[in-house]
């Protein structure tokens, strides 16, 4: 049976986690690993706890790793221990201490196994002894990477060897024997303790760093998965060669034993260009009969610059797809916690869902800078003449076609339109999106805003297609990353706002994401192009009571006139709100001010710079 599994860490705050935790299982992954640092087993042991608790609630099985512990494990992470215990590190062999705790150091086996136990008790399913290994002379400042350890004193006295002599095959020899027993002695603690083990090998069977004989780890016998990590980049090989090599001998020494096989591939550091390859080696694991894949890391590392790239959501989407054959957007998953939903009581529904509303605006800030970049870019059309149409389908058409209608009268403007269908079924209907927007002649001027929750609704792909080609600006406005819609678009905004209270419906989170953000679109753009004067409505069509009521408070609050006057002025100014402003403040006639207004493209500011300063 195919298992899909994925690490997860950096995230300490349980509300955090748990919503991430929530789509790593509503995505199809059946597994995550936390990573356990140092920092973690002396700050966080009661809040990893929690962490690994809500792991299980959701179905996912659990596994952690001493993530850069006494940094002879992979990660990032740096060694509290090291600082603490210089006399227990190793030795190179010019006689340097470095920061690496020694493996055949009885102080700090001892610290190992206390970290276990701690793993132990956050309630973890599996133990992951992530890359065991020597020192690496670059990972501790070391330029010279012909350096080795271990010639301590310990190392000595139990190789019986000359070291000085270099690393010779016996001492090699002794090394690798050393990082077996190592993993012999701590898994057999964990085994002790009710706890089941995964050792994850560095992909080499030779050099300082490789274990040649995988049978002599495989055969440990509190040992329950064997796992390797070949990441083809490190060691510039083709994806395909590189894994499928390493997943024969991790599928073959695991069955020779009767244990598990587990495979990690990498999703950080890659870009779209890398995404055939990443492809390449899951199928090639597959091939080789491991089922049981792995990536590194929760999407795609995005959210830790070291490992991220520009292309990050597009790789998590990929691996996601290729590990749990995944293919629909977050909205469209089910969420697991609430398969009970329709069996609560009307007041904790009422409270879930606006729990749930309150993340909508947290998603809507992480997209800030995007949605400012688009503004920016919808404000130059418009003030170039052009046009900013939207388009979409569905709910989200109807959102879009909501604030095109409602920025009409509020703005004074005709120049923001929409494209939309009221159909359902006509969001598949690509040729009707395409002939909705040719019938605006959208051209080089103008702006086409792409509104999809999913981000690959047809009606909406084909119509940003169409004013693409005209030379039109496109905007794409979705609530999952790296979809169709981002990837066709000048502009992206990505507003994740996660699986939905009620699977597919997104007229809930994902409707009120766009609300807010066409709306926070549409407001500053009009704001820019002087709609507005502070935070007055002043270009407003006064078609009623109500809206002439306002304009005449606006022209008052602005002016500081008495009622008569601004009355007075309103008239002269054939109901222009903001002529009418400015010939008060300017103290000119309606005429004159109308010009001021004109020669100022329109703002109030610029049109009485030189009597207010």
């Amino acid at each position: 049976m195919k298992r899909a599994g994925v690490s997860y860490f950096g995230v300490r705050i349980p509300r955090h986690a748990r919503r991430d935790l929530e789509d790593i299982a509503a995505r199809g992954y059946t597994a995550v690993l936390h990573t356990f640092s140092e920092n973690d087993l002396a700050y966080y042991r009661g809040t990893m706890a929690q962490i690994v608790a809500a792991s299980h609630e959701l179905g996912l099985e659990v596994q952690m790793c001493p993530w850069g512990v006494g940094r002879t494990f992979g990660g990032e992470a740096e060694s509290r221990w090291v600082t603490f215990h210089p006399e227990a590190c190793q030795v190179l062999d010019d006689g340097r201490r470095v920061a690496t705790g020694c493996l055949n150091n009885p102080a700090y086996r001892a610290f190992c196994k206390e970290w276990a136990d701690a793993a132990l008790e956050t309630g973890t399913d599996y133990v992951f002894w992530d890359e065991p290994h020597w020192t690496v002379p670059e990972h501790v400042g070391v330029a010279d990477p012909n350096r080795w350890a271990c010639v301590c004193q310990v190392c000595v006295e139990l190789s019986g060897l000359d070291m000085s002599q270099g690393l010779t095959p016996e001492v090699q020899q002794f090394r690798e024997r050393s990082v077996v027993d190592f993993l012999g002695e701590v898994t057999a603690h964990v085994a002790s303790r009710g706890g089941k083990n995964t050792i994850c090998l560095l992909p080499l069977t030779d050099g300082p760093h490789g274990v040649s004989d995988w049978d002599s780890v495989a055969s440990l016998p509190d040992l329950s998965v064997l796992a390797t990590d070949p990441y083809w980049k490190n060691f510039d090989e083709s994806a395909g060669s590189f894994v499928g090599r390493f997943a024969h001998l991790l599928a073959e020494t695991s069955a020779r034993h009767d244990i598990d096989a587990q495979m990690w591939l990498p999703s950080f550091g890659l870009t779209r260009d890398d995404i055939p390859d990443l492809e390449a080696a899951i199928a090639a694991t597959h091939a080789a009969g491991v089922e049981n894949v792995w990536t590194w890391a929760y999407e795609a590392c995005g959210h830790m610059t070291h490992l991220a790239t520009a292309d990050s959501p597009l790789v998590w989407e990929a691996v996601t797809r290729a590990l749990t054959g995944e293919e629909d957007p977050a909205s469209e998953r089910q969420r697991v916690d609430l398969h009970d939903l329709d069996l609560r009581p009307t007041a904790e529904l009422v409270q879930l869902i606006n729990d749930e509303d309150r993340t909508v605006a947290a998603a809507v800030a992480d997209a800030a800078e995007p949605i400012a970049s688009a503004i920016d870019a919808i404000v130059d059309r418009l003030e170039a003449g052009g046009r900013l149409v939207y388009v979409g389908a569905g709910s989200s058409g109807r959102a879009a076609a909501a604030d095109a209608a409602e920025c009409g009268p509020t703005f004074s403007t005709d120049r923001i339109v929409a494209v939309t269908t009221e159909d359902e079924a006509a969001e598949d209907d690509a040729a009707a999106g395409a002939r909705g927007l040719s019938a605006l002649a959208v051209g080089e001027k103008d702006v086409a805003l792409g509104v999809s929750a999913s981000g690959r609704t047809p009606f909406t792909l084909a119509a940003i297609d169409a004013a693409r080609e005209a030379g039109a600006l496109t905007i794409g406005l979705t609530c999952v990353r790296g979809s169709e819609l981002a990837r066709r678009t000048t502009h992206s905004i990505q507003v994740e706002v996660g699986p939905e209270v009620i699977a597919g419906s997104t007229r809930m989170k994902a409707g009120t994401a766009q609300k807010l953000v066409l709306n926070m679109m549409s407001t500053i753009a009009m704001v820019r192009l002087g709609k507005t004067f502070g935070n007055l409505m002043v270009d407003v069509r006064a078609s009623n009571d109500k809206l002439r009521a306002r304009a005449r408070r606006a022209v008052a609050i602005a002016t500081a006139a008495p009622e008569e006057e601004v009355a007075r002025a309103i008239a002269a100014a054939e109901g222009d709100t903001k002529v009418a402003i400015v010939a008060l403040i300017a103290g000119v006639d309606a005429q004159t001010a109308r010009s001021r207004l004109t020669a100022a493209g329109g703002v109030i500011r610029e049109a009485v710079a030189d009597v207010v300063g």
